[in-house]
């Protein structure tokens, strides 16, 4: 596997300068939540470094990738290719950066749309890439603060401001955004439903 010198001039060369200093905002939030929820450090510096390294690909160039690695093509992943790039983000990691941690690698296929039972480290890279100190939506202060004590209402909130924010774009929803959002409702808030 790479030092993380090698994997930082790497990312450094490939990711357009904006995506390359997100990487390196989630990857300073990532070690804050991961050192107050007891995550080891390099999992999720790794992690986060890595967790958009697909995103050297364009939309086209993400589309071809998922063919080729035989990922489903449904009809909004066909819209919007981005929603690849976890996927081929793990991949990328495993095969030009070296990783093998199955934990690291799930969590950055994971970190896009989130998923039921995520562990910590999941959970931490999802919210890192969405609360990074460059993100400026409505309520990310918030969310920053609420992330800090508890990772489940953090991802809860998160995924229905996504949620919301495509809904006001017009956009269409992946539902694996939804099934995130829904297994991680506060208990209060879910009622009779079994979820």
């Amino acid at each position: 596997m790479l030092e993380r010198k090698e994997i930082v001039e790497k990312l450094e060369a490939e990711l357009g300068r904006e995506r390359f200093t997100h990487s390196l905002r989630a990857e300073k939030i990532a070690l804050a939540l991961a050192k107050k929820f007891g995550v080891g450090q390099k999992k999720a510096s790794l992690a986060a470094l890595l967790h958009d390294c697909a995103r050297r690909y364009d939309r086209k160039e993400l589309l071809q990738k998922a063919r080729r690695l035989g990922l489903l093509i449904d009809p909004i992943r066909k819209f919007e290719p981005k929603l690849f790039h976890g996927e081929i983000g793990a991949w990328l990691a495993r095969r030009e950066f070296g990783v093998r941690s199955a934990g690291v690698l799930n969590a950055i296929r994971r970190h896009t749309t989130g998923a039921p039972g995520m562990t910590k480290l999941d959970k931490i890279i999802y919210l890192a890439d969405h609360i990074e100190e460059g993100r400026a939506f409505t309520g990310v202060d918030k969310l920053r603060r609420l992330a800090f004590r508890d990772l489940d209402r953090a991802i809860y909130e998160s995924a229905s401001a996504m949620i919301r924010f495509l809904v006001k774009q017009g956009r269409p929803i992946y539902p694996p955004t939804v099934v995130t959002r829904n297994y991680y409702l506060p208990a209060g808030r879910r009622g009779s439903a079994k979820l």
